[in-house]
């Protein structure tokens, strides 16, 4: 049956495999979202179609998950060209959609357990223009300069092999088993239980939508070989080679995502079921479970290609929707929607500044809403954050790519955006040539992204420092989830099954419900944990701030309270950083602040004051690591240097990457020491000994007189460098490192002194004496 066009299995796993080697030396990007199970259940797949890339994609992952056989449906075109080409493309499941009998076979194929791939939309949709006047999906022809409804052919194929299933149950209960057997030998299967397996499987079609990100434009090795070897090469294969080369070529995200199935049983009224089924027992071929003229029945044949018409276009509606709310929404979307906006609110000359706002505010409204798939790229706070103060890679990149094209200018903090944008481009080049209103209609089915651009919009005209400072704290908490999420994953097992950690790592912000004095009310504290630690480190003390009627932040630290293999990625850079916003988070609700840092905590503190930014009142250092008792610590350097050279030149982790930790207090801190993060470790001290004559803010150092992490002349040696400052001093009686979090004789209570005294002058002169270097606690 159908011998011209039979998949051949080995050519078909070779191809799987050959493009599994060109994933891997690529380093492309394919990510599957949603129900996977659906990749076993589903029997019909649809995929929108933007580039070719997406002709093997679903195979591909397809085969990868399930180990199933894809068929699809390809233009005829591809077919004339070489006949040794023409039957690789036969052996790999595809078919042309001229072939006469192209419907019963899928049909055969889906029974015998092989899956069916269409592209409703019918050939590459270039500038992702969906959406007809009124709003409703429809496909632009560029050819008839009118919109056209998507390809019914899926839904017709759905409802003919849920008819089929349908007359095969019905055999089966009538005890036809001749009938059965002879469906059995027509589709060429080994017995009756393949088919009445099949037949009791419900017919679902998968809707799924395949988004690339980021477009690239620029030029690959691929079309400049073309253009040396022939100077007459047609612009729309020249924006293929470069468009469809770079989806493999440069670091571009696949991300493929399984929409709702449509379930035929569902979707059908039970009285449509019940009339196919009954006439079902009058068809033997599977062609005539299209064609229903073996019923010698005109006015029952009329009803139901009726019912089926209605039907299929029922059905191609709910998986076209699917499929287009199924995109995977990225920066450039966003970022492209925001200047098609402005342009048709004439607003065409706008601070650079603004604009980033603009884009920033949409991304956190964005975030709110449950049915919109987002993108790492505005789902991770590392990629998007930095908007707030116009650095976004991700953004250059794309507003590099629209200057060249003419598209927008930039002139020093002015976005001027030019009429072009707004113009209809050739269906063939527009990709190349206005890659902004291609990203644009991708998300324009998703009436939540405008309306969130919208918002923005208005937003910004008018937002209190308080309000972004909230949306920058959301951010943080953001950073945590995204960045545990990712270090809990499989590969980082070996190291995280010995970690006992059970407090969250993530920040906190306490507000209190009202001051205890107006002085007060203007005061808040900063609180910064130690090394292999969290904020929870800081909570104890936390809570008692809150109770005097302080504001209170605790800042984490980059690569802390998730897993050692996200600290050892960081540098003594990220920890400043992650104090920098906590400090900015902070200052939108106080006018002064007294950060409090315990041991690596502290040091980053002082490196922070060492800035002297605004509004520093005090700070506070407890344990500073400034000299350590364990002598191997010289030997850091030397072995973070090996390792990064043994980790560049091969696939090995370092020579130690890791060394055991026995912590003070395994619920908040880690087992595990990444060699790189004592290094980084060093690397501050030696910077923060360099600027401490920098630091003018008064400074409270506390010490443990027996540390055993540091020596206690550590404090002498900061005590020493603070040359400019007003420095006191609690030495503590212990034999502990964590003095803090225990609360080691009454700590929290000479810190909570020392701040209040900084709060009221007056009462810390009659304690402390003015002017004193030291305060013996």
């Amino acid at each position: 049956m159908y011998d011209e066009y039979v998949l051949n299995p080995s050519t078909y796993e070779w191809t799987v495999r050959s493009f599994h080697r060109l994933k891997k030396l690529l380093g492309i990007n394919i990510k599957l979202h949603g129900d996977t199970a659906l990749l076993d259940q589903g029997e019909i797949f649809l995929f929108n179609h933007f580039a070719r890339t997406e002709t093997f994609l679903p195979h591909y992952v397809i085969h990868q998950e399930t180990g199933a056989f894809c068929r699809c449906i390809a233009t005829k075109a591809i077919f004339s060209g070489s006949k040794a080409f023409r039957n690789y493309l036969c052996q790999v499941g595809v078919i042309p959609n001229d072939y006469e009998g192209l419907f019963p076979l899928l049909v055969a194929e889906i029974i015998r357990g092989r899956k069916v791939i269409i592209y409703p939309e019918g050939g590459m949709v270039k500038d992702r223009r969906v959406l007809d006047d009124r709003g409703r999906f429809s496909i632009y022809s560029s050819k008839a300069g009118a919109y056209r409804k998507h390809h019914s052919g899926a839904a017709v194929l759905a409802i003919a092999l849920d008819t089929f299933k349908l007359a095969v149950q019905a055999a089966e209960r009538e005890g036809d088993w001749q009938r059965i057997d002879d469906w059995v030998e027509m589709l060429e299967l080994n017995n009756r239980e393949h088919l009445l397996f099949a037949a009791h499987r419900p017919t679902r079609v998968v809707p799924g939508n395949i988004t690339f990100y980021p477009i690239h434009t620029e030029e690959n090795f691929l079309n400049r070989a073309v253009d040396m070897i022939r100077d007459d090469v047609r612009p729309s294969v020249r924006e293929e080679l470069l468009i469809e080369a770079n989806l493999l070529l440069k670091d571009t995200d696949m991300d493929l995502r399984l929409g709702q199935p449509v379930c035929l049983s569902e979707c059908r009224p039970w009285w449509e079921r019940w009339l196919l089924s009954s006439v079902a027992s009058n068809l033997r071929l599977i062609e005539d479970f299209f064609t229903f003229r073996r019923l010698h029945k005109p006015l029952v044949e009329k009803i139901i290609r009726v019912c089926i018409k209605r039907s299929s276009e029922k059905i191609r509606d709910q998986y076209m929707e699917s499929i287009y709310l199924g995109v995977t929404v990225n920066l450039s979307h966003i970022a492209s929607t925001v200047l098609l906006n402005l342009y048709r609110r004439g607003l065409c000359e706008i601070k650079m500044s603004r604009f980033c706002m603009i884009v920033y505010m949409t991304v956190k409204k964005i975030q709110k809403q449950s049915e919109v798939h987002l993108h790492r790229s505005i789902r991770n706070p590392e990629v998007y954050s930095g908007l707030t103060k116009g650095d976004s890679e991700s953004l250059e990149h794309l507003l590099d790519v629209a200057v060249k094209n003419d598209l927008v200018q930039i002139d020093n903090d002015k976005l001027l955006i030019s009429g072009k944008l707004g113009e209809d481009f050739d269906f063939e080049t527009i990709r190349l040539r206005n890659t902004l209103q291609v990203y644009a209609n991708e998300v324009a089915p998703l009436g939540s992204v405008l309306l969130a651009v919208n918002e923005a919009i208005k937003a910004t005209e008018d937002f209190s420092v308080q309000e972004l400072a909230n949306l920058k704290y959301d951010d943080e908490l953001k950073r945590y989830d995204w960045n545990h999420h990712y270090y809990s994953k499989a590969r980082f097992n070996e190291i995280n099954r010995t970690e006992s950690i059970v407090e969250s790592g993530r920040p906190f912000f306490y507000l209190p419900e009202q001051a205890h004095d107006e002085v007060r009310q203007g005061i808040g504290i900063l609180l910064v944990h130690g090394f292999l630690s969290s904020p929870a480190e800081m909570r104890p003390m936390a809570e008692k701030l809150l109770a005097q009627g302080y504001p209170v932040y605790g800042v984490r630290m980059a690569g802390h309270g998730t897993s050692p293999a996200d600290l050892r990625e960081r540098s003594w850079h990220d920890w400043l950083h992650s104090l920098q916003r906590g400090y900015e988070i902070l200052s939108s609700r106080v006018d002064r602040i007294c950060m409090l840092g315990f041991s690596t905590g502290g040091a980053v503190s002082l490196l922070h004051a060492a800035d002297q930014p605004d509004g520093l009142l005090a700070t506070v250092v407890i344990n500073p690591p400034i000299k350590f008792r364990n002598k191997n610590m010289k030997f850091v350097p030397i072995l973070h240097g090996v390792s990064k050279i043994v980790r560049w030149s091969s696939p090995l982790e370092g020579v130690v990457p890791y060394r055991s930790n026995e912590p003070e207090h395994p619920r908040i801190n880690y087992r595990n020491v990444p060699v790189r993060g004592l290094y980084e470790l060093m690397q501050m001290k030696n910077i923060l000994l360099d600027r401490l004559r920098e630091v003018t803010c008064p400074c409270l150092l506390v010490q443990s007189s027996n540390d055993p992490i540091t020596t206690a002349d550590s404090t002498d040696i900061i005590m020493n460098g603070l040359v400019n400052a007003e420095v006191s001093l609690i030495e503590i009686d212990s034999d502990r490192h964590g003095i803090l979090y225990e609360d080691t004789d009454n700590i929290h209570e000479k810190i909570i002194d020392y701040v209040n005294n900084r709060v009221h002058p007056a009462a810390g002169d009659k304690q402390a004496g003015t002017g004193s270097r030291r305060w013996a606690g």
